[in-house]
């Protein structure tokens, strides 16, 4: 569920006391979800370069004001080309309407959606997949635009509108992360 190596929890366990050592009566471990929450954000933050002798005694309202100042951090520096009061209605998308670009590519998506089964919230895995989905199909509608000459103005509609949706649960995947504490992938480059 961390996406790491067992041998190193096994060592954050020992070294820092990072669980309260709970086992089941065949002897394997128990963890809370709480507890799953705790060690994933700490996974997280020492991927970012924090030690984890300094991470392992804080607690977890600590742990997310520090993911905070990350995540506004990335907020912060991918501020620009996107937000929501630049966004015309989806009912009235105008040819002209620029189309937003990307802010994270399939793979960052990925993990963001592998990570959600790390905290209670299932929210970060299906807004990552909606994300990956709506992409796709701004591709296929800019496929089937160069296909036929009959179809291009209603498929390029199309792509706009999922352009523009994509923008929408893009701004919701922020708000999520934010909203758990989770640190969300690197924009794709621009």
């Amino acid at each position: 569920m961390l996406r790491m190596p067992v041998a190193t929890l096994r060592v954050w366990e020992r070294r820092y006391q990072l669980t309260d050592g709970q086992r089941s009566a065949s002897g394997q471990r128990l963890y809370s979800a709480d507890e799953v929450r705790r060690l994933a954000l700490i996974r997280q933050l020492a991927d970012l370069g924090h030690a984890i002798g300094q991470l392992a005694p804080l607690e977890m309202a600590q742990l997310q004001q520090l993911a905070g100042t990350h995540a506004r951090t990335l907020d912060a520096l991918r501020r620009g080309p996107v937000s929501s009061a630049s966004l015309p209605a989806p009912t009235s998308a105008p040819a002209s309407t620029p189309v937003p670009t990307r802010r994270w590519d399939d793979a960052a998506l990925a993990d963001m959606a592998g990570l959600s089964s790390t905290i209670a919230c299932e929210c970060p895995r299906h807004v990552a997949e909606l994300l990956m989905r709506l992409s796709h199909f701004e591709a296929y509608s800019a496929q089937c635009e160069q296909r036929s000459p009959a179809d291009a103005e209603l498929h390029a509609w199309l792509g706009r509108i999922a352009a523009q949706a994509r923008a929408k649960f893009e701004e919701a995947l922020e708000r999520i992360a934010r909203q758990e504490g989770l640190l969300l992938p690197r924009p794709a480059a621009q």
